[in-house]
């Protein structure tokens, strides 16, 4: 997974932002925004909010999940089964929620919602920059 560095870049950059502009934005200079694009400092939470507004992303968005090997992604669906319901279904491979989990509506209705997002931009009834910017909401 990309660091919060990384991901300020990225997200930036979809927006067509030079560093300058966004720390203009945020109340921070250019030097802050590539000193935090590069990995030298780490913004605050206050000034990661920020950023994340003026980047139309939830601030969850930004962050490093530490999510670097199959490994590391097993465990993050173990702690996903504790507290959503998410399961392997052994018949397919694929995953499914377990109604009886505590967050299990919400989490099926998230994710349903995901799939006729995804579905629509398969068909071409969105573009893949409108598929993105809905998934930065997140």
């Amino acid at each position: 997974m990309a660091t919060i560095g990384e991901n300020i870049r990225r997200y930036r950059k979809a927006h067509g932002l030079s560093a300058a502009r966004l720390g203009e934005m945020v109340g921070l200079t250019e030097s802050a925004i590539l000193h935090y694009e590069r990995g030298i400092r780490t913004p605050v939470e206050s000034q990661l909010e920020k950023i994340a507004r003026a980047l139309d992303v939830s601030p969850k968005m930004l962050e490093d999940h530490k999510i670097e090997s199959a490994r590391d992604l097993v465990g993050a669906l173990l702690q996903l089964e504790d507290e959503f319901g998410l399961v392997p279904d052994m018949c397919d491979g694929g995953l499914w929620i377990d109604p009886k989990a505590k967050n299990a509506q919400k989490t099926d209705a998230a994710i349903k919602a995901w799939g006729a997002m995804r579905h629509r931009f398969i068909t071409g009834e969105i573009t893949q920059e409108e598929y993105d910017a809905w998934k930065r909401k997140f």
